[in-house]
């Protein structure tokens, strides 16, 4: 780290930085290899005991956006010369963020300015008391008093900022409070809902996600960890992350010097470390692709050829685990999680109810604008499929699904008041899943409404006819609305489960899993030598520990009358 002025980093202290990158890469590179194998088995798992979910819509087969998810004109700060220019700014369908010099060029089809990539990232609305906080952080972190660091620059009224702890944060101001604010749920979603992974194998995308938390257990790192981007990106911040909790802060805290001296320090050594852990991330994440390919080669026929054996040998160790591990769980269970299981439940059941009423509400409504196009047109003309635009965009679009989205963002207050005991729960993640399961149902409901209208009007005068077409849309749209009011029950009931499973089980794997694991080691030994690649005894153990909390969960739930029904 010869490019750093006056660095504390001396070559004994380099060995360790790049023994602890080393280390962190080892780790993830056996659970990786690990979690392939398990996931690659769960899939031919899925596959041979597929059965078909009781949904009574028909489920539409690539449920996409087809158009930008908003477009309008923001101001935003430059990154090097910091001056703020208005941007055209588009959310696209995958839920990047492109910025065009001006709507006339977007219009145009000409390049953009920038694309954001928000997986990852974290939107803030309030930037006053943020940068607050991030400057009492960082004068903790170095030892310093908050009144010694530079002031932040005073931001524009109406300004947010699409952040990230370690990449390129954007500030990006509005022209009123309401605008921005629209702007702050929509960039959020696209925080949540951007895909950022590289490898299309969904395999490989399932044992990554897999490898990380292990990983970070490996390390001692219990409890939730919110990431995102790419899968060089991920890990990158992973070792980041480790570097800091182990060696960085100790070293930043014991900087000398006036401030200016010891925060170019600071920003020196973090760019070196992260030129350091690029440089080594890149080679072994290659490396570990070539390993994988091998490893499902070998593995995937014997899994297929012995897959009933395999589910055996898997069903007897679980019981194993669950007769060594009960007495370990329960009292945790039934002291500390069941009493707050019906509290949890009431959190959901009023907003979730309320938010499918709007969501068939936004079905209603358009269904009642199709008939009066088609009175108005007389008929469907030559193409009813024409007429699907507005009915296929509708689920994806924020300003539609706004009063239905609105019901359930009144979870985020409550939901932060449980992480006083389940402190690893993000409520806006769990929101974001309640606003999908909303979208999942509607954009499921105008696929069978379509499907069903375009065998409905087949030999009948409804291209030509206004009332045979009025006639057959409101026939369509009545069994479509039966089916919408059993899929939304079902869809939420599920999403209580599921939800529920989130908050409670990070909470106790913390306490049940470091109890549990020497109970368990010595039951590995059951494990056929044969089945070692795809048969692991701590993914067993987590599976039974899911099904036991599941239990408890859908004793409660399953008493719950749902009435989902759009508040008929």
């Amino acid at each position: 780290m010869g490019g750093v002025v006056g660095s504390p980093v001396d070559e004994a202290k380099q060995r360790e930085i790049k023994e602890l990158i080393e280390t962190v890469l080892k780790t993830f590179t056996v659970q990786y290899t690990k979690a392939y194998g398990i996931a690659l088995l769960k899939k031919i798992k899925a596959d041979v005991n597929a059965q078909p979910e009781d949904w009574k819509l028909d489920q539409r087969p690539d449920s996409k956006p087809k158009e930008p998810l908003k477009e309008g004109l923001l101001t935003k700060q430059g990154a090097i010369r910091k001056n703020w220019l208005k941007r055209y700014f588009v959310v696209r369908p995958d839920y990047k963020i492109e910025y065009y010099e001006t709507e006339e060029a977007y219009r145009a089809k000409k390049a953009p300015k920038g694309v954001i990539a928000p997986c990852g990232y974290s939107v803030k609305s309030d930037l006053a008391k943020d940068m607050v906080e991030r400057l009492a952080e960082i004068a903790e972190k170095m030892g310093a008093q908050v009144s010694d660091l530079p002031q932040p620059d005073k931001m524009p009224d109406h300004c947010l900022e699409i952040h990230h702890y370690r990449r390129r944060c954007f500030f990006i101001h509005a022209d009123s409070d309401q605008e921005k604010q629209e702007w702050v749920k929509v960039f959020r979603q696209c925080a949540w809902r951007c895909w950022g992974f590289e490898n299309e194998d969904p395999v490989a995308n399932e044992a990554f996600k897999e490898a990380i938390r292990r990983t970070r257990w490996e390390l001692g790192r219990w409890g939730y960890w919110s990431y995102g981007g790419t899968e060089t990106q991920i890990l990158c911040d992973l070792i980041v992350n480790e570097l800091n909790w182990t060696l960085l802060s100790d070293i930043f805290y014991n900087l000398k010097g006036p401030w200016a001296v010891r925060w170019k320090i600071r920003n020196q050594l973090l760019k070196m470390l992260d030129t350091m852990v690029s440089a080594a991330v890149g080679p072994a994440l290659k490396a570990m692709e070539t390993a994988i390919k091998t490893l499902r080669g070998r593995i995937e026929p014997m899994i297929r050829e012995k897959v009933e054996p395999i589910f055996k040998v898997e069903e007897e160790i679980k019981e194993k685990i669950k007769d060594a591990c009960l007495d370990s769980i329960n009292p945790t269970l039934s002291e500390k999680v069941a009493p707050r299981l019906a509290g949890i439940l009431q959190i959901m059941i009023s907003p979730m109810t309320d938010a499918f009423a709007e969501t068939r509400n936004v079905f209603e409504k358009l269904i009642q604008d199709l008939v009066e196009k088609v009175e108005k047109d007389n008929g469907f003309g030559s193409r009813i499929d024409a007429h699907f635009r507005s009915l296929d965009n509708a689920p994806h679009s924020y300003w539609k699904m706004r009063p239905a989205y609105d019901k359930t963002d009144v979870m985020e207050d409550p939901l932060w008041v449980l992480r006083q005991f389940f402190d690893d729960i993000h409520p806006w993640s769990l929101i974001y899943e309640a606003h999908g399961t909303l979208r999942t149902i509607l954009d499921n409901a105008f696929y069978t409404f379509e499907e069903e209208l375009q065998k409905a009007v087949e030999d009948t005068p409804a291209k030509t006819d206004g009332a045979a077409a009025k006639t057959a849309i409101e026939k369509c749209r009545d069994s479509v609305q039966e089916k919408f009011s059993q899929d939304a029950q079902k869809a939420t009931l599920d999403y209580y489960k599921s939800i529920m499973l989130t908050i409670i089980l990070p909470f106790l794997q913390k306490i049940v899993n470091p109890v549990c694991k020497p109970l368990i080691e010595p039951i590995a030994s059951a494990i056929p030598d044969a089945f070692s690649d795809i048969v692991d005894i701590e993914e067993m153990f987590d599976d039974t520990l899911e099904k036991i909390v599941s239990g408890a969960i859908e004793t409660v739930v399953d008493h719950v009358n749902t009435p989902a029904e759009g508040g008929e």
